[in-house]
C-alpha cells in the first residue's frame, strides 16, 4: 500500500482515539452537584417507600369530588363567556372601523350597480331556497371598493344558516368582510356584512 494512502487512516485513528480518550475522562471526573444529587436520592426514594401506593391511597371524598367538577365546570363557563365577549367586542370594533370607511366612500357608478347585482345574483341561488332560509328584506349598497349587505331574518337560526351558506358562496366576489347580528326586539335578526369587494 502507498505510503501516502496509508496517512489519512493514521489521521483517523488518532482522532478516534482522542474523542475515546476524552470522553472517558469527562465521564470520570466528579461533578460536585452530582454527587450531591446522588446523596439526596436515598433520602427521596425513603419517602417515596413510605408513601401509599396508588392503588392504596384514600380516594377523595364524594363530596370534595363533586365540589372540584363543579368549581372547574363554573371556571369553563366563565373563561367561554369572557371569550364570548372578548370577539363581541372585536367584531363591533371592526364594524365601527368597516362602516366608517364605507361612510367615507365615493360611489364609483361604473363598478358599484354591477357588484351590487352579482352580490344579489349570489343571494339568489336555489341553495338558499332548499336550505329554507330567506331574508325578510335584503339590501345591497357599494360605492367604490366597499360594499354592505343589509338583511333581516324571522329567527336568529335563519339568520345563521344564511350567514353560513352566503359566505361560502361569496368567495372572490367580497373577500374581506366583517359580519355582525343584532337581535331585534321583536325576536328576529339583523345581519349587517361590511366588505372589500374590489
Amino acid at each position: 500500500m502507498n505510503r501516502n494512502n496509508k496517512t489519512p487512516l493514521v489521521v483517523a485513528a488518532v482522532l478516534v482515539a482522542a474523542v475515546v480518550i476524552g470522553t472517558i475522562a469527562m465521564r470520570g471526573q466528579r461533578d460536585p452537584a452530582r454527587d450531591a444529587a446522588l446523596s439526596e436520592a436515598p433520602a427521596a426514594n425513603a419517602v417515596a417507600q413510605t408513601a401509599p401506593a396508588p392503588g392504596n391511597r384514600p380516594s377523595r371524598s364524594p363530596a370534595r369530588q363533586g365540589a372540584s367538577t363543579e368549581a372547574q365546570l363554573i371556571d369553563h363557563v366563565a373563561r367561554r363567556a369572557q371569550r364570548r365577549d372578548e370577539q363581541m367586542a372585536r367584531t363591533a370594533a371592526l364594524k365601527k372601523q368597516s362602516a366608517e370607511r364605507f361612510a367615507a366612500e365615493q360611489v364609483d357608478p361604473a363598478w358599484a350597480p354591477q357588484k351590487e347585482a352579482e352580490l344579489a345574483g349570489i343571494a339568489g341561488q336555489s341553495g338558499f331556497e332548499t336550505a329554507g332560509v330567506r331574508p325578510t328584506s335584503l339590501s345591497m349598497d357599494c360605492k367604490s371598493s366597499m360594499c354592505k349587505i343589509d338583511g333581516q331574518f324571522a329567527s336568529n337560526g335563519e339568520a345563521e344558516d344564511w350567514i353560513l351558506i352566503y359566505m361560502s358562496s361569496v368567495g372572490s366576489a367580497m373577500p374581506s368582510s366583517v359580519v355582525s347580528r343584532t337581535q331585534n326586539p321583536d325576536g328576529s335578526t339583523r345581519v349587517e356584512i361590511y366588505g372589500r369587494a374590489r
